[in-house]
């Protein structure tokens, strides 16, 4: 598959049939986005994501990768993409999706699985922590709560995702376990975030100089909270909903 989504609305339907494809025994191969967000149906576990890295040769594994890439494609060619180039120079450049039935067909043909390829030993250079470019929110108090006002926020429609240390990752809810320390590999899976809540509970001072507002659920409830927000945050359709 070389289509996917950036709407993390859409990911509890689209979660459940891509699910039952993988119980069945069907081998999901998805692009990842060209551009680093998270997308699906890439970054579901039960899906292998595929990514395409230039300056390297070769196929290998990548494990716990923010935008779900579980296979590494370094610079390729195919006859198709040769003949196709030669039509059109759009072909000259490689794409994850061109990759991703590349690798499906490397995989397939040399009877291999993500165990039998090398791990990927490449890095990225984040950006600061304190350069994150949608509104983020610091959160305090029982997780529980945290959980209660990312789906508020969702209800209403808004692409809200919860970063914490207390919860394993739930990406049908966008609930996403990090460790304070990797908090700024999220930076650019998480751009089209409209607001991003990161639980502070263990380790406040780690994320003060990113988070723009702060939320003690010890001293005011969820749907205080949720008002709270709209209104440091919000256009003026924002606060209406309020």
């Amino acid at each position: 598959m070389s289509i996917g989504s950036e709407n993390w609305l859409e990911t509890e339907e689209l979660g459940k049939l891509t699910k039952q494809l993988a119980d069945k025994g069907t081998r999901i191969f998805a692009a990842c986005a060209n551009n680093g967000h998270i997308v699906f149906p890439a970054a579901y576990p039960w899906v292998t994501g595929v990514r395409y890295e230039p300056g390297t040769a070769c196929l290998y594994q990548e494990k716990n990768s923010p935008i779900g890439s579980n296979l590494i494609v370094g610079n390729f060619t195919a006859p198709v993409l040769e003949r196709l180039a030669a039509e059109n120079s759009f072909f000259k450049r490689r794409t994850n999706s061109m990759a991703a039935p590349y690798a499906l067909g490397k995989m397939r043909s040399k009877d291999l699985t993500l165990a039998d390829l090398p791990m990927w030993a490449g890095c990225n250079s984040p950006k600061k922590v304190g350069e994150w470019p949608m509104p983020v929110v610091a959160l305090c108090g029982p997780l529980q709560q945290m959980k209660e006002l990312l789906e508020l926020l969702q209800k209403e429609s808004y692409q809200a995702a919860l970063l914490t240390s207390r919860s394993e990752t739930d990406l049908i809810r966008m609930v996403l376990y990090t460790a304070f320390e990797n908090l700024s590999e999220w930076i650019k899976p998480l751009e089209k975030a409209g607001i991003l809540l990161i639980d502070a509970e263990n380790g406040l001072d780690s994320i003060q100089e990113c988070a723009d507002y702060l939320i003690d659920f010890r001293k005011q409830n969820v749907t205080a909270a949720y008002r709270e927000i709209l209104e440091f945050f919000g256009t003026e359709d924002m606060k209406e909903k309020a």
